[in-house]
């Protein structure tokens, strides 16, 4: 798949430009109808007030309208590709269609922010589509497999794509449910004027499909209740961040850094994580310098998780969830879709100091990382299946803020590119300082290390490292 708008830095920067608005025409509000603020943001509370408000807009199910909308989606953007763009190999016909189904799947050749994030980004919209028709989770999977299959076998001259297939599906649904999830916390049906247009358009930037929908059933303008939030921390931050390349501190970048976390739901309720995504974390974040720019999306949603006793006087949750990692500079580049299960422990050692540690061990269903032999064999970087674990910790201490560090190790069997092994390594060991109740000042290291096993060129071994200074903000 082919899909010619550049929608990366744009999405990215969206959500804390968002939530810097929530958070400012909030803050407004608190002095004078405090009831409206989200769940777990309002200083005050009112039991009375909240049980009016809606959880979301109910809309009825309905299975043939997103079947229509996917397969008009792809006709519009075959037609835009074909008569506008004038793509070669948008030109499809009877014969390409019978084509494509002879030869069978094969490894395809696009640039990697093609196939690595605008496809997941256009299997969120087939998802969407169901999404924002009523249907759930795992009713809106089948129209993003089936979209990304109609795209693969009939909307290209060229023969269907196993990666392209994967990503588009998996990683498609990812983004998908959390765009979904995120634009449910921009709509306001109550809010009006320049405010309930601000929070319709950044809604229908964040996810198409839901704004396409709310105006053909009238809701865009609809007058209704606040919707009752629920839990979410955003932290957005911003700083330096210098990077020395093979660990060379005479060879260096510095970058504008600017990143927004988002946690949606408490990780350690999973009482209430009764529906996939329940609990989901985003982290994006762009680092920008002239002729260079860094961009990072890590997104993890719980499929299902549970309560495990291991010690006394401790928390321990064991889930499954889906993950998407996408990390891109003009050095190296990273992507992973993966199905991953993970252990999460907290534990209270004293009045004024907790201790979180997490362990995770994923199956990476497509993966992709750049090679200097790639080229060699025609393509632009190496793509296959293979695994990833990781650990952290985090030591945090009342009133003064939090030390931590992580490792995420990734394994990439390459069955299309430079035949052989990929391992990559992700570290970063920092310290955030508590400034105010929820300003840090933050200091982080991080170490970027990377090998390849070739069978057929010799073996790589490089490493970058980076120094990260930055103001973290909780909204």
């Amino acid at each position: 798949m082919k899909i010619n708008f550049t929608v990366c830095t744009y999405f990215i920067l969206s959500l804390p430009i968002f939530f810097l608005f929530e958070f400012s025409t909030q803050t407004f509000a608190q002095s004078n109808f405090y009831e409206q603020l989200p769940a777990g943001l309002a200083k005050y509370s009112s039991t009375k007030f909240t049980d009016t408000l809606k959880v979301e807009s109910i809309v009825e199910k309905n299975y043939w309208l997103p079947a229509a909308e996917v397969i008009g989606l792809n006709l519009s953007l075959g037609a835009v590709n074909t008569y506008i763009f004038n793509q070669d190999y948008a030109k499809i016909s009877w014969r390409t269609i019978e084509d494509n189904l002879k030869t069978g799947f094969f490894w395809d050749e696009d640039h990697f922010l093609m196939n690595q994030f605008l496809h997941p980004y256009h299997g969120a919209a087939y998802f969407n589509s169901a999404r924002s028709n009523g249907l759930n989770f795992w009713e809106s999977t089948p129209y993003t497999i089936g979209g990304s299959l109609m795209w693969e076998l009939f909307m290209e001259n060229e023969p269907p794509a196993y990666n392209d297939f994967v990503t588009t599906s998996f990683s498609g649904v990812t983004l998908g449910e959390i765009s979904f999830r995120v634009s449910n916390l921009i709509i306001d049906e109550s809010s009006i004027g320049f405010e309930r247009f601000l929070r319709e358009f950044t809604s229908t930037v964040i996810n198409p499909m839901q704004g396409f929908n709310r105006i053909i059933r009238g809701e865009m303008w609809r007058s209704g209740s606040p919707n009752k939030r629920p839990d979410f921390k955003l932290i957005v931050s911003t700083g330096l961040h210098t990077m020395f390349f093979s660990k060379n501190i005479n060879d260096s970048k510095t970058y504008l850094t600017l990143r927004g976390n988002l946690n949606y739901g408490d990780r350690f309720d999973v009482d209430k994580h009764t529906k996939p995504f329940d609990y989901f974390s985003l982290h994006t974040e762009v680092n920008i310098a002239e002729g260079d720019d860094l961009v990072a999306i890590f997104a993890s949603g719980v499929l299902t998780d549970g309560k495990l006793k291991l010690f006394e006087d401790t928390d321990n949750i064991i889930g499954i969830y889906n993950e998407f990692d996408f990390f891109i500079n003009d050095v190296y580049k990273l992507t992973a879709a993966s199905l991953t299960g993970q252990l999460i422990n907290r534990v209270k050692l004293s009045n004024s100091i907790k201790m979180e540690n997490n362990l995770s061990i994923s199956v990476i269903l497509m993966g992709g990382k750049n090679s200097q032999y790639a080229a060699e064999e025609g393509k632009e970087y190496n793509l296959g299946p293979g695994a990833s674990g990781s650990i952290g910790m985090k030591f945090l201490f009342k009133n003064f803020g939090e030390v931590f560090s992580n490792y995420k190790r990734y394994w990439i069997h390459t069955l299309s590119g430079a035949e052989g092994e990929e391992f990559v390594g992700l570290l970063n060991i920092g310290i955030n300082y508590q400034l105010l109740e929820n300003s840090k000042l933050g200091l982080e290291f991080l170490l970027y290390e990377r090998y390849g096993d070739y069978k057929y060129y010799p073996d790589t071994k490089d490493a970058n490292s980076a120094l990260r200074v930055y103001f973290r903000q909780i909204i």
